[in-house]
């Protein structure tokens, strides 16, 4: 069967759609792409923990990029055309990668989560490969999320509370606990006792 190139937004969103790619036989290669993740702890434990799933899975991962939090923050007030943007540049990303590496399909773990706007993501993700002459497979995953979390819960792998940015981090109801944590991550990372 044809190799898959999988966005894949972090570790747990990762497992269900490792574990039914791997059932229906097709080599996988996951690709960390996110710059919509802040702060940078925050970008840099998910991607540590897409290398876990990558690992647990036995299947390559390529990273590229950084976080890239004054892009969103430019974007805050612009609600539904905001995650518009934030699916259509990493699914570009994605479909020109794939491309490159000569790959003829790609998808997104983003597929997996029940909170995720799934015909958004259909959308740019169906724009990415007209642009590119890529296929991209919409899976639907969602029924296999809690699967997938406890998969995730047995990997030790890290479940984060918030889609990514800053906005959605403001919109979570464990908005204090994560920013508490991401001081500590911070303060750990630089030696220090944490951010002002």
């Amino acid at each position: 069967m044809d190799k898959l190139f999988l966005h894949t937004c972090c570790g747990p969103c990762a497992m269900w759609p490792l574990e039914d790619l791997r059932n229906e036989g097709r080599k996988v290669h996951l690709f960390f792409f996110n710059p919509n993740i802040h702060p940078l702890a925050e970008w840099e434990r998910r991607r540590d923990n897409a290398r876990k799933a990558a690992e647990f899975y036995g299947v390559p991962l390529t990273v590229l990029g950084s976080s890239d939090e004054e892009e969103w923050i430019k974007r805050a007030g612009e609600g539904q055309e905001r995650c518009r943007y934030c699916y259509r540049v990493r699914l570009m990303q994605a479909a020109e990668e794939a491309r490159k590496r000569g790959f003829t399909a790609f998808s997104s773990t983003l597929l997996v989560s029940p909170w995720q706007k799934r015909d958004l993501i259909i959308e740019e993700g169906e724009r990415a490969a007209r642009e590119t002459g890529i296929s991209f497979l919409p899976y639907d995953w969602r029924e296999g999320y809690r699967q997938g979390q406890a998969l995730a819960r047995e990997a030790g792998l890290y479940r984060q509370r918030y889609c990514g940015c800053l906005i959605s981090l403001d919109e979570s109801s464990y908005a204090e606990s994560i920013r508490r944590d991401h001081r500590e991550l911070s303060g750990r990372a630089e030696g220090s006792s944490g951010l002002e």
